[in-house]
Parts: C-alpha cells; sequence; structure tokens
C-alpha cells in the first residue's frame, strides 16, 4: 500500500482560531491536504492526516488538523453564517 495525497479547497467566512494559534485568522478560501498513510496491519487500513495552508501577508503556514477540529471548524463557520443570515 502506498500513501494516497489529495487536496481540496476550503472556504471559511469567518474568522477563526485553531489550537496553537495566538489569535482569530482572516476568513478566506484556504488549500486542505489530506493524506492517508497506511498503517502496518495485515489488511488494507489507512490514517488520515489533514494540513491546512493557511495564507497571510505573503506567507503561507501550515497547520495540521484532527478530524474533530475539522468537522468543528466547518461546522461552526456555517452555524455563524446561518446566525448572521449568510449563508
Amino acid at each position: 500500500m502506498s500513501e494516497i495525497s489529495t487536496s481540496r479547497w476550503v472556504t471559511l467566512r469567518h474568522p477563526f482560531q485553531l489550537s496553537g494559534m495566538s489569535g482569530q485568522h482572516k476568513p478566506g478560501t484556504f488549500e486542505l491536504r489530506v493524506e492517508k498513510v497506511p498503517l502496518d496491519v495485515s489488511w488494507e487500513a489507512y490514517r488520515t492526516e489533514y494540513t491546512l495552508l493557511l495564507t497571510s501577508g505573503g506567507e503561507t503556514s501550515a497547520w495540521s488538523v484532527t478530524t474533530a477540529e475539522l468537522e468543528a471548524l466547518l461546522a461552526n463557520d456555517e452555524a455563524h453564517a446561518l446566525n448572521s443570515g449568510h449563508s
């Protein structure tokens, strides 16, 4: 089994903060890299790793996020949009 890498774009419409950040990040559209790393077992199994590439002021930083953190981030952004009347 070999590693499987994909990427997609994620749009966050509201300021957000990931664990480890000192403050909120501006909204925008960011690249999300998804790596499926094979596990060393006798059947086909993978561990999924997410990296969110954030840009600000001409610089790009990579932030590792867990599945739970990514789902919460997207849900919070959607809930904020619904509560403010923007979806």
